[in-house]
């Protein structure tokens, strides 16, 4: 199975024109958000679960409040109220999503006396001081991407321990918020399959690993997240985790989708096949060259006989 195609260039155009729209040239952004000026800084977290903190505390905010916040944390531009009333209250009237939308606001903290919200005439926009998880994430992930020639980063900084967290509000089941969701989870598969292959190719293989892994976690039916780390276990010579890694892929995508893996993913295996060929004794004199046991895999036999013939 191909990698998914994916426009990595406008998703950051799309977070390079909210930090614009908010006041904030892009190359003052510290990780994709702009940092506050004084007090204890103020985080939005969005990933895997909605969280507001102050410093080290947890500000307590409304269902509604929520809501409001993270659909201005994904604009790329200030939203006029009528939009953001409509989008937020869809059954309502107009008049009482424009009412739900003024009671929300004033249900908002207000922490160290800043608003949250911005709101300039009739446009609504997230406080650019507040700290995003989500901005930090994609600014991480869009600069492993753009990395060339560089040492790999750590899988210990804080914007890959962003990306590995988890998915854009994942509970949540807001209308608005799939498309969102898919694009932050596209731009998580590819950093996260780009880290790995340049931490393989450093002989980094623990957190190349990792970062493999947490993309097959992502998305299991994916082949470049199984490739790269099945890439991981040939590269370190550990046969039995290459074969391991591979039989389980095969296995899966029969009985998910009754395909086998790729040609590209079929030749990474070849040279273990062939090493495990050339090291095998052959039979003894007078005995049956034929597996006397099947091969213990789950489902029974495995579909490539030049990988079943490599366990035996």
């Amino acid at each position: 199975m191909g990698e998914d195609p994916f426009d990595v260039q406008n998703f950051r155009c799309q977070h390079d024109r909210r930090d614009e729209s908010l006041g904030a040239p892009v190359s003052s952004r510290v990780g994709g958000a702009v940092q506050s000026a004084g007090g204890e800084p103020i985080a939005l977290l969005l990933l895997d679960a909605f969280e507001l903190r102050r410093g080290d505390s947890v500000v307590p905010v409304g269902a509604s409040g929520q809501r409001l916040m993270a659909f201005l944390a994904l604009q790329s531009r200030p939203v006029p109220r009528g939009l953001a009333s409509g989008v937020l209250w869809p059954d309502a009237s107009a008049s009482r999503g424009g009412a739900n939308l003024r009671t929300a606001l004033w249900r908002l903290p207000v922490p160290e006396g800043r608003p949250l919200v911005a709101v300039t005439g009739t446009l609504l926009s997230l406080d650019p001081a507040i700290v995003v998880d989500l901005h930090e994430g994609v600014a991480w992930a869009d600069d492993m991407l753009d990395r060339q020639g560089t040492p790999c980063p750590s899988l210990s900084e804080k914007g890959a321990r962003i990306v590995l967290r988890g998915d854009l509000l994942p509970n949540w089941d807001e209308d608005w918020l799939p498309s969102e969701r898919e694009r932050f989870r596209q731009l998580r598969l590819h950093a996260l399959e780009r880290l790995c292959e340049r931490l393989t190719a450093e002989g980094r293989y623990g957190q190349a690993l990792e970062a493999g892994l947490a993309a097959v976690d992502i998305e299991p039916l994916r082949e470049s997240a199984h490739r790269a780390v099945l890439r991981v276990h040939v590269r370190e010579g550990n046969a039995v985790e290459a074969l391991r890694t591979y039989s389980a892929y095969e296995y899966l995508l029969a009985a998910e989708l009754g395909l086998r893996p790729s040609t590209a993913m079929r030749r990474l295996i070849e040279p273990v096949l062939a090493a495990r060929a050339g090291s095998r004794p052959g039979p003894a004199p007078g005995s049956s060259p034929d597996r006397s046991e099947p091969l213990d895999v789950p489902g029974g036999r495995l579909l490539d006989p030049g990988l079943e013939n490599a366990w035996s």
